[in-house]
């Protein structure tokens, strides 16, 4: 069977063929018509089997025909002219023939390597352009490469490794360095289990090319992204730094100036209730002035890493009643209604911290609610979570405000609206999320604003 799969094999069973058909079924026919045979044969190893196949095929006809055709049979003798003229245009048509057919099938070999080529070239094009960012794009160059070649592919960005794919065969490593107009961007290994042919070779550095391309783009990219960012952060530093000197100057200008009134010599007639107007202003800014600063420090202990939680389990309402004693002066004047069912499990937590969170959501209620209104607090139990939710009669916060209000330094622009720090409820956020928690806004039916955050049950996450 493997002998068989020979070209030259094949071209000796054609003439067989050949032979046996003019001797079996063509024996009556003149033996000028019974060449046709023969360069039928001819023809089929022309398309089938290569240039050399069919040159032995035209050989081996010629002879075959004379042996068995020509008179005297058996032989390989002559005695009619007209039979050399037929044996040497037999000889000549059939070596026409098979080198245009071994021609026409090489051409035709060329073309579909060639559109082999182009789609892979075309695929690994399209995939590399769909790429979003430069890990997509790494990825997708060493996966199509690997794909294409069999083999496996790396690609280097830099010195360091910045994607692979594919196993790894045992044989021939080709290198390609990725270059543009600007110079080196990196460099693809390839491994192939066999050496690469000079169309593959080809194939191989038409993809190192559009991946230069693609590779410095995102490089580019990557760049301009960063240095975005830096500006980016650069301005947002400034104005972190003005609202932090302005949110410092304000109270200590209002200290300075309420004491210095109280101290200037040419004063010293202030009535008593101006004198004491004048001191409270100087405390109420003194704390404010700690507020801001507490907050300050509360915001870097946030950001100076995980923070360390001293967790244990407790009552909901004693967090509720730590919450509403350290909240007592904010809440004055206005009453306090809590909702929450008997019977309300444990709750593994940081008192501290939790507690701080309440706070601050009952003086925010507080602080932008009309004087008067009613601040609720509502505590239930869902789906393996405790939610608590701080309500109040204020003006609704938009939308756009709700996404924001978490945010660092951000705060709700209304028109008489209290000055504030901007870090209170970005504060909440960081010590809800510690507890593996969430916490949002959303607007309360009638007017009003309410402030949820929900933690996991012990057991929960």
């Amino acid at each position: 069977m493997h002998a068989m799969k020979h070209p030259y094999v094949k071209a000796v069973a054609l003439v067989v063929l050949a032979t046996a058909t003019g001797k079996t079924l063509l024996s009556n026919v003149d033996p000028t018509n019974q060449v046709m045979l023969y360069l039928l044969a001819v023809v089929i190893s022309g398309l089938r089997l290569g240039r050399n196949a069919t040159v032995l095929t035209s050989m081996l006809g010629v002879l075959a025909f004379d042996f068995f055709f020509v008179p005297p049979t058996f032989r390989l003798t002559v005695h009619s002219a007209e039979y050399l003229i037929t044996f040497s245009a037999l000889l000549v048509v059939a070596l026409v023939i098979g080198t245009l057919t071994s021609r026409l099938l090489d051409h035709a070999a060329a073309l579909n390597a060639r559109e082999r080529e182009t789609a892979a070239l075309y695929a690994f094009t399209s995939r590399i352009a769909t790429a979003r960012n430069m890990s997509e794009v790494t990825r997708a160059v060493v996966e199509q490469v690997a794909a294409t070649f069999g083999g496996s592919a790396l690609l280097l960005l830099n010195g360091t490794e910045a994607a692979s794919a594919g196993q790894a065969p045992r044989g021939c490593n080709t290198r390609l360095t990725l270059s543009t107009a600007n110079g080196e961007v990196g460099s693809l290994l390839v491994e192939t289990p066999d050496s690469l042919k000079k169309e593959q070779m080809q194939l191989l550095e038409a993809m190192a090319a559009q991946a230069a391309v693609v590779v410095e783009r995102g490089q580019l990219a990557d760049r301009a992204r960063r240095a975005e960012l830096l500006a980016a952060a650069e301005k947002l530093h400034d104005a972190l730094l003005h609202s932090i000197s302005h949110s410092l100057r304000t109270p200590l200008a209002s200290i300075i100036g309420s004491l210095s009134t109280i101290l200037d010599p040419s004063q010293d007639r202030l009535d008593p209730a101006t004198r004491f107007d004048l001191v409270e202003t100087a405390r109420e800014e003194a704390e404010r002035l700690d507020e801001f600063v507490g907050d300050l420090l509360d915001m870097a202990r946030l950001e100076a890493g995980p923070l360390k939680l001293l967790t244990d389990l407790y009552d909901p309402a004693d967090v509720i009643g730590a919450a509403l004693r350290q909240a007592e002066r904010a809440l004055r004047g206005r009453p306090v209604r809590v909702e929450m069912p008997p019977g309300l499990p444990l709750i593994p937590l940081d008192q501290v911290l939790i507690v701080q969170v309440l706070e601050n959501l009952l003086s925010n209620a507080a602080k932008y609610s009309p004087a008067g209104t009613a601040v609720e607090i509502w505590v239930q139990q869902l789906r393996g979570e405790m939610e608590i939710a701080v309500a109040d009669r204020g003006a609704d916060i938009s939308e756009t405000d709700r996404a924001r209000v978490f945010d660092k330094f951000y705060r709700v622009n209304r028109p008489g609206s209290p000055i504030g720090t901007g870090l209170g409820l970005a504060i909440c956020k960081g010590i809800v999320e510690a507890h593996h928690g969430r916490i949002w806004i959303e607007p309360r039916d009638g007017g009003g604003t309410i402030a949820r955050f929900a933690l996991p049950l012990a057991g929960e996450e």
